[in-house]
């Protein structure tokens, strides 16, 4: 089975264009999406070890919760400690970025607003994609 990304995302185009531009550079991984945090929660909470993301990337703002609250639910269960969690968000204030990061954020993300910004953050995944997984 590809490792693979969790993107949740209630913005259908962005994860489409997620999936379409990940697909393109990043062959070796693949994204499975969900709209809100209790779908993103009870998707998680019904894999098994083996079958874990090996990222997760969360919108700040979903329709029923925000990202720091999700990763304070992923603190509570030592399965999900070592994947690392990226956020993104449109707006980008400092005090968001801090929170997530002190909730153990790897990277908070500019959301993309075209091709060129999703490319950019594409090569990031990919970058800490391979030093995860120890991808050359």
């Amino acid at each position: 089975m590809l490792p693979y990304i969790l993107l949740a995302d209630h913005d259908s185009g962005v994860c489409d264009s997620f999936v379409v531009e990940l697909d393109k550079h990043v062959a070796y991984a693949a994204v499975k999406t969900v709209e809100d945090g209790q779908s993103f929660l009870t998707f998680l909470a019904n894999r098994s070890w083996k079958d874990l993301p090996s990222m997760i990337l969360v919108n700040y703002d979903l329709p029923d919760t925000k990202a720091p609250d999700l990763l304070r639910e992923l603190l509570t269960d030592a399965r999900y400690l070592s994947i690392p969690k990226l956020v993104w968000s449109p707006t980008g204030h400092k005090k968001e970025m801090e929170e997530c990061k002190l909730l153990g954020v790897k990277r908070y993300l500019q959301k993309p607003s075209g091709a060129f910004e999703l490319e950019d953050i594409i090569r990031q995944i990919d970058g800490i994609l391979k030093a995860e997984l120890s991808i050359g």
